[in-house]
């Protein structure tokens, strides 16, 4: 379908030229893969590719996927994972992943930020390569308030709190987890973490 596209719109201006390209590249004609479910691209049964932002669709596409390929194993993240719009749903995805067994892999190349990370950490087990970018910073209301910025008994940061609770095998380890992310970085800014903080949090399983 994609060359098809190119070859029809060839004579036509560059920047349309270069939507199609992007179109071609960020949709269900993406080389490679068998069928895509939002940021989930289906490279077999059993395997998935991961890339793109998490929208408020996540769950439901997590679930569609499920549904048409109920034997998947495997979320591999790709270099472009930047997070998440909506957190209610990411973790309602997160959970069923869990849920399903489903391991994830970081390789070289993957960098996940944000909301992406806390879907990696929903992985049954978890594996890490050398190289791997891991960006965490505060959860943030928008317009310069951040979760850092409310006191800590504040309710707000519950849901946050039950769901590296459930995430990590050890409860005080999540729960330092959370407020280290908090304060690492700014909403509007972003801290890579040290191999030493990836294995203090035992963010790798395998």
């Amino acid at each position: 379908m994609c060359s098809s596209l190119l070859i029809i719109f060839e004579k036509m201006n560059k920047s349309l030229l270069l939507s199609i390209v992007i179109l071609c590249t960020y949709t269900s004609c993406k080389k490679g893969f068998i069928d895509r479910y939002g940021p989930f691209y289906i490279s077999s049964d059993t395997t998935v590719f991961y890339e793109g932002t998490s929208w408020g669709r996540i769950d439901i596409n997590f679930d569609k996927m499920i549904e048409d390929y109920p034997n998947i194993q495997s979320i591999t993240f790709s270099s472009h994972c930047p997070g998440s719009n909506n957190d209610e749903a990411l973790y309602r995805a997160a959970n069923k992943l869990r849920n399903q067994g489903i391991k994830t892999i970081l390789t070289s190349e993957s960098k996940i930020e944000s909301g992406a990370v806390d879907l990696f950490i929903s992985g049954a087990s978890r594996t890490i390569d050398d190289g791997a970018k891991i960006g965490v910073h505060s959860w943030s209301y928008g317009g310069g308030t951040d979760g850092v910025d409310l006191p800590e008994d504040h309710e707000d940061h519950q849901m946050y709190l039950d769901f590296y609770s459930e995430m990590f095998e050890n409860e005080e380890l999540a729960i330092e987890f959370y407020w280290f992310t908090l304060e690492s970085a700014a909403g509007d800014d972003i801290h890579y973490m040290s191999n030493e903080e990836i294995e203090h949090f035992e963010l790798a399983t395998d």
